[in-house]
């Protein structure tokens, strides 16, 4: 196997057909897996005296890493919450433990759905069902799935720690039932990760991109999400959790409940109408109270923004109704706006209603201020 290819593969930046080369070789045999494991863990170790650059992985840094891995005879370093965040890479503590297995696991899952257009949904077996944007999938207790109040993929005797994969393409969205009764709200160009039935001591996804979580209260197993950048850790509660890897963003806010966290300045915990926001190319990391109406209008099929940047704005309309948008004046989108879109009109009609907020007189006939484009579903 080409040593850059699996760089490349760690760092997220290969092709689907790389992915799927990478993960046939990984599954190839016990030792396959013993060195990919080990490559991830020296990687993560040169990364942090590489932080500073912007990048992928050059000629050296493959050569430092074989030689890491020759000198410890593919012997595991041990980390604690290991945290890779987009191609700057940037590792840092998290306050709750993430195994390079587990990373292994997650985006092992996550390989080869990226590039689907309907709302699938993936097993432990590698079966594939499409969903319908209505359609709500459930678990129950005994692993069993039940579609829409029927029970579509009974379980069979397999290990508990199977995991399941829900991929939400852009212009989409959908609700997801887990086997402890949590429930789910996954927003456009998102993925989650989860185990059909919890394990006895904890109860942990993996997020890749947004979703809203109404925790179900159980105080012997905390609810623990994982991302590429933070964890979350809660018992009963409910809160949105984003992270965006184009912008290397990470946000929580919390509605009710308690969630606690890892920030640079140590363990916190929040508290409803709580923000917290960190952004690793700006070094951003704040907690501050915010209307959480704001933050989680996006469910009810809304878009609520208060002295928002329009780009900000934008950025959320592309991701709902899976769309480019261009102005031809780049001033705009400096300006901040308030307001309330209905996210069930089309883009159209939801781009028209913005610019009336933007500009009291806009007339559409006489201003051509942007450019909708398609563009293609994935994440």
């Amino acid at each position: 196997m080409d040593n850059n290819l699996i760089i490349r593969f760690i760092e997220r930046q290969c092709t689907l057909d790389e992915a799927r080369e990478v993960l046939r070789w990984i599954e190839a045999s016990e030792e396959n897996k013993a060195v990919f494991r080990n490559m991830q863990a020296v990687y993560a170790s040169i990364s942090i005296d590489s932080a500073d650059r912007t990048g992928n992985v050059d000629a050296e840094d493959v050569q430092q890493i074989m030689k890491e891995i020759s000198r410890k005879r593919y012997r595991l370093a041990t980390y604690i919450g290991a945290a890779v965040c987009s191609a700057a890479v940037i590792l840092f503590v998290v306050l709750f433990p993430f195994e390079q297995k587990d990373r292994y696991e997650y985006e092992k899952a996550l390989a080869g759905i990226t590039d689907k257009t309907e709302i699938t949904l993936t097993v432990s077996d590698q079966k594939e069902i499409e969903l319908s944007d209505t359609s709500v999938v459930a678990y129950d207790k005994k692993g069993q799935i039940v579609i829409n109040d029927t029970v579509t993929v009974p379980k069979e005797k397999k290990d508990k720690s199977d995991l399941n994969t829900i991929y939400v393409p852009y212009g989409k969205r959908s609700t997801l039932i887990l086997a402890d009764g949590s429930k789910v709200y996954l927003n456009s160009g998102s993925s989650l990760v989860y185990p059909v039935v919890f394990a006895k001591d904890k109860r942990e996804v993996y997020l890749d991109g947004e979703a809203y979580f109404e925790v179900s209260k159980e105080s012997q197993r905390k609810f623990i999400v994982q991302t590429s950048c933070k964890a979350i850790e809660v018992l009963g509660t409910k809160f949105n959790v984003s992270v965006d890897k184009t912008q290397n963003l990470f946000e929580a806010v919390l509605v009710t409940g308690k969630i606690g966290l890892e920030s640079n300045a140590g363990k916190i915990e929040l508290t409803p109408n709580q923000y917290y926001v960190y952004q690793s190319d700006s070094g951003l990391d704040e907690l501050r109270t915010v209307d959480v109406r704001d933050y989680i209008s996006w469910i009810e099929g809304r878009l609520r923004f208060n002295r928002e940047p329009l780009e900000k704005v934008i950025r959320k309309l592309e991701k709902s109704y899976n769309i480019k948008i261009e102005f031809f004046n780049p001033k705009y989108l400096e300006y901040l706006i308030s307001g309330n879109l209905d996210l069930k009109n089309t883009a159209e009609e939801t781009m028209d209603v913005l610019m009336r907020i933007l500009i009291p007189n806009y007339n559409p006939q006489k201003q051509k201020l942007f450019l909708i484009k398609d563009k293609k579903s994935s994440i």
